[in-house]
Parts: structure tokens; sequence; C-alpha cells
């Protein structure tokens, strides 16, 4: 569990959610004094995103959530069949590395996963898991240094 240095902790599950989350619509805003994520979406009415602008602009207590960059999400792909797999399955490495070229690569690697057996799909999650969560503390790291 984080912890703000107030003492207060922070909700790690919206944060993974957040910095995980690919939809270019949605926002996240970690509130730096209570850790609580801030959630803003185009959907939501007017009236709502308004209150949540004034929330945020008006405070200097939220900090925007980044989301990983998907060259780096790939990279992890990428990083998992040469370091994780190939080693141990050739056969299940040269599938997964053809699944990640050109467009659809994330598709095709979970496609490709799922058809690899359940072994492969848990060392994914918990490869992936690994990463978001160096991710996350690198984040929380760099804007509570600041």
């Amino acid at each position: 569990m984080a912890i703000l240095p107030n003492g207060k902790p922070i909700d790690m599950d919206m944060l993974e959610v957040a910095i995980e989350d690919s939809d270019l619509s949605h926002m996240y805003y970690l509130n730096k004094v209570t850790g609580e994520v801030l959630f803003w979406s185009e959907d939501d009415d007017e009236e709502e995103q308004e209150k949540m602008a004034a929330e945020v602009d008006g405070s200097n207590d939220y900090e925007r959530i980044d989301r990983i960059p998907s060259s780096e999400a790939y990279q992890w792909m990428a990083d998992f069949v040469d370091e994780i797999v190939a080693p141990k399955d050739e056969r299940a490495a040269e599938n997964l590395a053809i699944a990640l070229s050109g467009k659809g690569a994330f598709r095709r690697f979970k496609d490709v996963l799922a058809t690899r057996g359940s072994k492969w799909q848990q060392a994914w999650y918990d490869w992936r898991e690994q990463r978001i969560n160096e991710a996350v503390e690198t984040w929380l790291k760099d804007i509570f240094e600041q």
C-alpha cells in the first residue's frame, strides 16, 4: 500500500486502472492530499465536467495521471517474449514474436497467448502486473520528489 507524505493511503487500484487505461476520452487525477483518484470522461454530462474542471483547475492538490505510452506497453510484450518465453519455449516465442509485427499487435499477442495455454497467459499477466507496479512507483516518486 502506498502512502502519501501526510500518511493517508493512495487508492492504488484506481491508480493502476488510470495508468493503464488506453481510452483517450478518459482522464484521471490523483488528489495529493486525500489519495483519491478522480475520474473524468468526455461522456460525463456538461455540468459534471464543469464541476470537475473547477475542482481540478482551482487547486494544486491534483496531479494528472499519465497513462503508459503504447510504445512502452509494446516493449513490455517484446521483453516478455525475449526474456521469459524464448528461453523455455522457442515455438511459443516465435509465434508471439510474429504476432507483435504490424498493426493490431496488442490484440494478436493476446490471441496467441490464449492459444498457448494458461501457463503463458498467467506468466504474461504476472509480468505485466510487475511492470505496472514499477511504473506506478516511479510515477509516485517523480511527483512527490519535485
